[in-house]
């Protein structure tokens, strides 16, 4: 390291000389070479250390990576559950997404209150997004400063230092290209899974399966009823009645409750029974969210005027979206006619699925009592012309009406009945929906079923004559009943619709006539071979199981 002087003292080794100076002895491709070969080294490095960053998404905080590697993927890791890995993109870096923290507080919101659901699904993209572009800015500058610093490595001069942050850049840019050019969204079907989330093919497997059987359940329930409804036809020798019989067709509706089975019963309806029609009286929905609304999209295929009123399960985002509908006609305190038959709808003034609000029976009916008078005088402030039929969710809000319209159409208790409010005749409809999303959950013995019922109005007069009260036994399950039923006059309070019905034919007083009720009839258990000849008789459907809300 030393040479010896003349007078025997050493004299340092000049600088050119030292180890960290005697890259000039590669020549400048050698340099070139070096500097990146050190850069590159710099980027990865660099990357690796500091291309991490930490967001909300969502009522989650996470921790997003970018790491260099051999193969592209993208790995979601979910604490001690384990993680999700898929191929989606070819360039050399490993995204991965950790959850590291659920926050307690928005969590428990959200429980208390399902309705903050709503758009959760547009915050936690819009978050992931946000993410995700923090994380390509910080490993860019990563990339940068790696670089840079591994051109200074070889050489502290400024061209090693633009050499070795071009490095990085060029790197940077095409790592950012690749991975968007080649980044393959299908590729989630077919995931890797670690730890506890092993199960999850069996578990998605299932899920799977039972959509593809409820949908083929669906197909073959509305063949069905379809069968058995035009078997009823020809067996009581109803006619195929037009519009000059004298009579207007509604088919009402209530407590869909996000089943799509209910839309597949209205339609067969619809076109078994020429309805002129439908009167809904309400919880279209669970909880009101606008993921839920989509499920109305089904409406405008029914080919006939929709009236609907608000339950106390639907939200102004749920009237709103139905009233986006073509063939929908919203009531909010309104009136409408159809068919010469004017029906005025009042929405239901509360909103279960709101766990700040009171709830409860006694709630209920305090609340129920106090909005009575109110709809009272808005029948009142909407005549004349005279009200024809009053729609309400909840039979007790029309409890100060009966002496204002003839008919009063209700639902919310799941569970039709057949009564009286003073003077007028009560009709209740059971759940359409078959409680939707609790006809699934309950044994197959309890769930309920799909209820609906054929209204049968003389246009002169605009009173209701008979209704014929359709019932389909719920999910897993087959058989229908339908059952006539003449109506007079307002009858006894607590009358049961499924009761049988003495006397001949009902003659309206403008002369239209109803066909003679008939004996409930017993179709078939499982789908006939041909639409008129069945195979095999049904026990008698079930009693409605208790109301529910």
């Amino acid at each position: 390291m030393h040479r010896l002087m003349s007078d025997g003292e050493s004299a340092p080794t000049p600088r050119s000389r030292l180890p960290w100076r005697r890259w000039p002895r590669l020549g400048w491709w050698g340099q070139l070479g070096a500097v990146l070969l050190c850069a590159a080294l710099g980027v990865v490095l660099a990357v690796s250390l500091a291309g991490r960053v930490r967001a909300p998404i969502g009522p989650f905080d996470a921790t997003l990576f970018a790491r260099p590697s051999l193969s592209g993927r993208t790995i979601v890791s979910l604490g001690p559950l384990g993680s999700v890995e898929v191929d989606t993109h070819d360039a050399p870096v490993t995204l991965e997404a950790r959850v590291d923290e659920l926050r307690v507080g928005e969590a428990e919101a959200i429980a208390r209150d399902l309705t903050l659901l709503e758009g959760i699904e547009d915050e936690i993209a819009h978050d992931a997004r946000e993410a995700l572009w923090a994380l390509v800015r910080r490993a860019v500058l990563a990339a940068l400063v790696g670089g840079a610093v591994g051109g200074l490595a070889v050489s502290r001069r400024w061209r090693s230092l633009v050499v070795g942050g071009t490095v990085g850049a060029v790197l940077a840019a095409g790592v950012t290209v690749a991975t968007a050019s080649s980044f393959r969204p299908e590729a989630v079907a077919e995931p890797r899974y670690t730890g506890l989330l092993t199960v999850a093919p069996t578990a998605v497997g299932d899920a799977r399966a039972l959509v593809t059987q409820f949908g083929e359940y669906r197909a073959q329930l509305a063949e069905f009823v379809g069968n058995v409804l035009a078997l009823y036809r020809v067996a009581q020798e109803l006619p195929t009645l037009g519009p000059t019989d004298g009579l207007v067709r509604v088919l009402h509706v209530s407590d869909v409750h996000l089943n799509p089975q209910a839309y597949d019963l209205m339609r067969e309806l619809v076109g078994q029974f020429d309805v002129d029609a439908i009167v809904d009286t309400g919880d279209s929905t669970d909880f009101g969210t606008s993921v839920e609304s989509r499920a109305l999209d089904a409406i405008g295929s029914l080919g006939v005027p929709y009236v609907w009123i608000k339950g106390n399960h639907d939200s102004s985002a749920t009237q709103a979206s139905m009233a986006a509908q073509a063939n929908a006609v919203v009531l909010d305190s309104t009136a409408t006619e159809i068919e010469g038959i004017r029906f005025f709808g009042v929405a239901d003034p509360r909103f279960t699925p709101d766990k700040s609000q009171p709830t409860g029976s006694e709630v209920e009916e305090a609340q129920a009592d106090r909005y009575a008078p109110r709809v009272a005088r808005l029948v009142r402030d909407a005549e004349p012309p005279n009200v024809d039929v009053l729609l309400v969710h909840d039979e007790r809000v029309a409890a100060r009406s009966g002496n204002l319209v003839p008919l009063v159409l209700a639902g919310h208790t799941h569970e039709p009945r057949l009564g009286s409010i003073d003077d007028a005749t009560l009709l209740v409809q059971g759940s359409t929906g078959g409680a939707g999303r609790r006809g699934v959950d309950e044994d197959e013995e309890e769930r309920e079923p799909l209820a609906a019922s054929v209204l049968y109005f003389d246009r002169g007069t605009r009173r209701l004559l008979a209704y014929d009260q359709v019932t389909v036994a719920g999910l897993g399950n087959r058989g229908v009943r339908v059952e006539r039923r003449a109506v007079e006059q307002a009858p006894t309070a607590g009358d049961d619709p499924a009761a049988e019905d003495d006397g001949g034919a009902t003659t309206g007083p403008s002369g239209s006539t109803v066909p003679a009720a008939p004996t409930p009839t017993t179709p078939p258990a499982t789908a006939p071979t041909t639409p008129t000849t069945p195979t095999t008789a049904t026990e008698p459907p079930t009693t409605a199981p208790p109301p529910g809300q």
